[in-house]
């Protein structure tokens, strides 16, 4: 997330808002969220659009994806926003600055009430999407370390970021991979799902992420 910066960010990287491509409709693949389909049919590139708007309200107020898909939401409220799910879809942290455009997957089956800061939304999953969890993971440790020191994904790959610094941390990466309009800042404990769509060797902090071309 990186409107709302991270003061306290010790190694900085940036990495593309990628995820998976939004639509209105359910995703016909996991957006964003999944690291490669599961079955030849499954796309897990594009995702379901979901707005924090100015009234402090979700639009759509309620929606319908499979299991595995992933919402593109967008924070468009004026203030930051915690996205906790009832009963628990294993969301994690999902923290939401201005202005920010984050990727959320689900990966448990049922109807969800998903709430922050009075904004409601009922999300129901339901039928397979064919994508899972992305498997590649990339954690922000104590003192600005990254483990592993050099993760590889093939291009347009969903894989995690996971902070577990106890701060908050920005992500930035070096060649940048494009224009990035949403923010990679990671509260503490708090897990992004990203993507790099060009193939090469990027720099960020002390990772070195290589992408290959499928």
């Amino acid at each position: 997330m990186y409107r709302k910066l991270c003061a306290t960010a010790a190694a900085l990287l940036t990495l593309t808002a990628c995820a998976p491509a939004s639509t209105s409709a359910p995703p016909a693949r996991a957006a964003t969220g999944p690291t490669a389909p599961a079955a030849a049919e499954a796309d897990c590139s594009k995702a379901t659009r979901l707005t924090i708007t100015g009234a402090n309200a979700f639009s759509p107020a309620r929606l319908t994806i499979r299991r595995g898909g992933v919402l593109s939401v967008t924070n468009k409220s004026g203030k930051v926003h915690a996205l906790a799910s009832t009963p628990d879809a294993g969301i994690g942290t999902t923290v939401l600055d201005l202005k920010e455009h984050q990727f959320v997957q689900f990966l448990k089956a049922g109807t969800f009430t998903v709430e922050s800061a009075g904004a409601t939304v009922k999300v129901t999953v339901a039928g397979e999407s064919g994508c899972g969890a992305p498997k590649p993971t990339l954690t922000l440790t104590d003192g600005g370390a990254v483990s592993p020191a050099r993760l590889s994904v093939v291009a347009a790959e969903n894989f995690t970021v996971v902070n577990k610094s106890g701060v908050t941390r920005t992500v930035r990466c070096t060649p940048d991979p494009g224009s990035n309009k949403d923010n990679t800042r990671l509260a503490n404990g708090e897990t992004q799902i990203l993507a790099i769509d060009e193939p090469g060797r990027y720099t960020c902090g002390k990772a070195t992420i290589t992408v290959s071309d499928r």
